[in-house]
């Protein structure tokens, strides 16, 4: 699936992309962090296409500086106001986690981690696996920086792994040089990837435009 994440200042813009979204994505991403002032029930009652929340912390790579408690009460709000997903991060301090989690209501949850200053070895990106598996989430997610051709392999390797478990994952590498993972991900039936909506509105670095991933996806699939 393609995810187009949706990067607004505020309500009126978000609204106005998510039109233009509904048209190209499988799914698509509000990302809260980036936000300045957000009306939940408007953005998601405006998706057409299943809503993935998200409130991204700086220490993942975001924009977030809210504290737990308030990181939390966002991604409650958005399970009671209906999102289809909503992300929450293994870092989040375990009793806010826990208390997302047990809400639950008609949302899946996924469980995300975020390195930002390059791969961990295979060992500790199964234990990262582990550790975001045994949260009960529906979905797994696992993204680092790749600095080498290797480092993509090494996250593209935990996709197989996840599936002989039965486990949804999203596993790719953010910068220039995990573009590749991105594409891979998608081929190697990972749960979905990250495109955005248009060159400049990109959530992550090394994420290429919807278009071009699915111009790219097309050639390699004739």
């Amino acid at each position: 699936m393609f995810c187009i994440p949706i990067i607004a200042i505020d309500t009126g813009e978000a609204l106005e992309k998510i039109a233009r979204a509904n048209t190209l994505a499988d799914m698509l991403e509000i990302r809260l962090d980036v936000m300045e002032t957000f009306d939940l029930q408007k953005i998601i009652r405006a998706a057409s296409k299943p809503l993935l929340v998200t409130y991204r912390s700086r220490k993942e790579g975001g924009k977030g500086l809210a504290l737990p408690e308030s990181h939390a009460d966002y991604l409650l709000t958005a399970i009671k106001e209906g999102a289809d997903l909503v992300d929450v991060e293994l870092s989040l301090p375990r009793r806010w986690r826990e208390k997302i989690l047990d809400t639950g209501g008609r949302s899946g949850i996924i469980t995300s981690t975020h390195i930002n200053d390059g791969t961990p070895s295979q060992q500790d990106l199964e234990k990262i696996f582990r550790d975001c598996t045994a949260t009960r989430a529906s979905i797994v997610k696992i993204v680092t920086r790749a600095e080498t051709w290797a480092d993509n392999l090494r996250v593209l390797e935990l996709i197989p792994k996840a599936h002989e478990m039965g486990v949804k994952i999203i596993a790719f590498c953010m910068g220039p040089m995990g573009r590749i993972s991105r594409v891979f991900c998608h081929l190697m039936g990972g749960y979905l990837t990250f495109a955005s909506l248009t060159q400049g509105e990109e959530s992550a670095d090394g994420q290429m435009t919807v278009l071009e991933m699915r111009k790219l996806l097309e050639y390699l699939s004739s």
